[in-house]
């Protein structure tokens, strides 16, 4: 048998009859009270003008492009989970670019990617471009780790013999809020929220070499890598836990 009729044969057989076991992520979330103002409240927020500055990091490299997709996601979800939103005048990043410019707003988060605070210069600039919004917010991504396993078991079917690999992901995370109130130029909120997320999947091939290289490739087209978790998925949850915690002060 030639070599593409081969391929055929195994491609059509992934689509008919390949086993595919799949279960979505479980996040384990644990929060953590790093630093609380105590003239701060929730109520605070309501009717004062709220920056979402974005996601900073020191031990990501991340380009302008995906700072922008992960703080316009942060917002998003701000909007959509914070308790009494409507009530809050939230300006989200792209907003905050339209105020201070890209090159101020880069320069303000990579300084922030390196001293985790923000300083006196940057809080008086944005008083100057945005004298009503009163606080800022920004999360900043801690430490992040990757942990991928997979064990192969031999099992038997109609069609003989076939390979069963189970797939394990976790995805550690941790991320920390920093509010600051701009008029007085102190930080007034710092919690900290970790997840572990875990994902398990089951892909069943044919034993041999051959066969089993070529289902891998076209599995891995079909359905994506195995137990995938998206650095998106895990920041959301975190974000979504954020909303939760901050809203109960």
């Amino acid at each position: 048998m030639n070599s593409c009729k081969r391929v055929r044969i195994i491609s059509c057989f992934i689509l008919i009859a390949g086993v595919f076991l799949s279960c979505g992520a479980r996040h384990k979330l644990v929060d953590d009270l790093i630093y609380k103002d105590e003239k701060f409240t929730y109520q605070n927020l309501k009717g004062a003008g709220l920056i979402v500055g974005g996601v900073a990091s020191d031990v990501l490299k991340i380009s302008r492009k995906e700072r922008l997709e992960y703080s316009s996601t942060f917002s998003q979800i701000l909007i959509e989970k914070l308790k009494d939103a409507s009530l809050i005048q939230i300006t989200n990043p792209t907003q905050l670019i339209d105020h201070i410019g890209q090159t101020s707003y880069f320069g303000m988060m990579k300084d922030l990617d390196a001293e985790k605070t923000l300083s006196n210069l940057w809080a008086d600039s944005l008083r100057t471009a945005l004298p009503d919004a009163q606080f800022i917010l920004f999360a900043y991504i801690v430490n992040e780790n990757i942990v991928d396993e997979s064990h192969d078991r031999y099992v038997e079917s109609a069609e003989g013999q076939e390979l069963e690999t189970e797939y394990e992901k976790t995805y550690y995370i941790t991320v920390e809020f920093l509010l600051y109130d701009l008029f007085r130029k102190e930080l007034v909120w710092n919690n900290s929220v970790f997840n572990k997320a875990h994902r398990t999947e089951s892909r069943t091939t044919q034993s041999g070499c051959f066969e089993s290289c070529i289902n891998d490739i076209f599995q891995n087209i079909l359905f994506g890598e195995p137990a995938e978790i998206s650095r998106e998925e895990v920041f959301a949850k975190i974000v979504e836990k954020f909303a939760e915690d901050i809203a109960k002060i």
